[in-house]
Order: structure tokens, then sequence, then C-alpha cells
């Protein structure tokens, strides 16, 4: 029976999942905005470098796929909100910058199923931001 192995650039993929969980235990500590990082600190500068690690594998991974890339760029953008951070005021900037920079990047194109999607992806992000600020507001 042949052994499988994980090849080496299975090992080495970094998950959106890992880069999220190295930010949640600032989220925990009630850092509520990414920008309140302290840059110095040896957690955040690792945090950092798998955040920027795993960016450039997924950037490296859509080249080439405009779909991919759109979809890439929307989960960069959430990733700090799914880490759980929320100041309003960073939510407020990636709805109403971020989001919208994403949605004019992905265009509409009616007749193109994967767009339809990535612009869902987009809508139903902005739609978490919009209630996780109602929350706030209450």
């Amino acid at each position: 029976m042949k052994e499988s192995f994980p090849s080496p650039e299975s090992e080495n993929k970094i998950t959106r999942e890992k880069v999220i969980d190295s930010y949640k235990k600032f989220v925990e500590r009630s850092i509520k905005n990414p920008d309140d990082l302290d840059l110095e600190d040896p957690e955040v500068k690792e945090a950092n470098e798998l955040f920027d690690k795993w960016r450039e594998q997924e950037d490296k991974s859509a080249e080439g796929n405009e779909e991919s890339e759109h979809r890439i760029n929307l989960s960069k953008t959430m990733l700090y909100v799914d880490a759980g951070f929320t100041d309003p005021v960073y939510l407020d900037e990636v709805l109403k910058d971020w989001l919208v920079q994403d949605a004019q990047n992905a265009e509409k194109q009616s007749d193109n199923p994967e767009r339809i999607e990535t612009r869902r992806q987009i809508a139903e992000a902005a739609k978490k931001i919009r209630d996780l600020l109602a929350e706030q507001a209450q």
C-alpha cells in the first residue's frame, strides 16, 4: 500500500483561519481596532508577518485569475473584522472605503455567474459590518 505524504507546499500553506487566530488574542485583550496594535510587541510582529506571508501566498495563487483576485481582496478586507475587531470607526472605514473599492473593482457583469457570486459575497460582508455597527449603536 502506497503511503501518502503531504507535499511540502501543502505543509507550508498558511490558512486564513490561522491568520485570524493570530489576531484574536489581541481582541480578547480588549483591543478593538487593529490600528491600536503595538507594532513593537513581538506577538503583533509575529501576527503581522503571518498576515503578510498569507497575503503573498494568496496573491500568488490568484495571479492571472481576475475573479480569484477579487475574492482574495475581499478576504483580505474582511480579515480583521472576522478576527473580531469591532471599533466603530474602523468598521465604518472598512464599509465605506474598502468594501466600496472592492465592489467598484468587481464591476457588475450580469452574464458572469462567478462575478455575481463575488458581488454577493461583497454585499454579505457589507451587511455583516452594518449589523455589527447597529449592535454597537444600541
